[in-house]
């Protein structure tokens, strides 16, 4: 955290305080200074917090998103450097993991869902907070990771017969690499395989389309809302 910054009023930590803590302290510029400082446990717990009050979804997309997103423009606009960014990112992962839903045998049983980031795409946060909130619509999660090739999504897809697939990208010059994908699984998948794509290339006009995907987006609601459509269409045997 810059010293130009003033240290954030942290919450109370103490368990049996935390109901009183208002949802108005819990603040994008708090989660981030505790994100940018390396403290996942405080961080975890105000996400925590947060998931008293609102569906994972929109912690997610809200608070969330907000904190980092504020991490991004201090980093882009000086006050914080590259080294604040990339402990704010590895931070969150952490604090995610802390916060994971717990699911127990009941999360083995649902129609699987995959999660890639396309060949050259390195961004999981968002593959992450997708996994948790896939996991408590009933699906069984399969989260493959960064910078996967078409060809072993497919062959992964076909092999354990997946029907949600989705695939994360955000640099512009990666459509044609989106497409390829889209079509491998297309080829090798179910014929009605549901293929989500998320991450900044989902909020692009018209990428549907381009790119062959059944939803595209940036939200975590909508992708959810998505999801649901697809699990509530299938048959008890799927």
């Amino acid at each position: 955290m810059s010293p130009a910054d003033p240290p954030p009023t942290l919450p109370p930590v103490d368990p049996s305080a935390s109901d009183g803590v208002p949802s108005t302290s819990l603040s994008p510029e708090l989660l981030a200074g505790l994100l940018a400082d390396g403290d996942d446990e405080l961080a975890a717990w105000t996400l925590e917090h947060a998931l008293g009050e609102a569906t994972r979804a929109e912690v997610y997309d809200g608070l969330l998103a907000d904190a980092m997103q504020l991490v991004g423009e201090r980093w882009v606009s000086g006050q914080w450097g590259i080294a604040e960014e990339h402990l704010a990112s590895q931070t969150l992962m952490r604090a995610l993991e802390r916060v994971r839903p717990q699911l127990g045998p009941e999360g083995r049983i649902g129609p699987m869902a995959v999660l890639a980031g396309v060949t050259g795409e390195h961004h999981m946060i968002g593959l992450i907070c997708l996994e948790h909130v896939l996991g408590e619509g009933g699906w069984t999660v399969a989260r493959l990771g960064a910078d996967v090739p078409a060809k072993d999504l497919a062959g992964f897809v076909a092999r354990n017969e997946a029907r949600l697939v989705a695939i994360t990208a955000s640099d512009p010059a990666r459509l044609e690499t989106v497409s390829q994908a889209v079509a491998a699984v297309r080829q090798a998948g179910r014929t009605d395989i549901a293929i989500m794509l998320g991450g900044r290339m989902g909020g692009w006009p018209g990428v549907a389309e381009h790119s062959g995907v059944d939803w595209s987006g940036t939200t975590l609601v909508g992708a959810a809302a998505f999801a649901d459509t697809v699990f509530a269409a299938l048959s008890p045997e799927a």
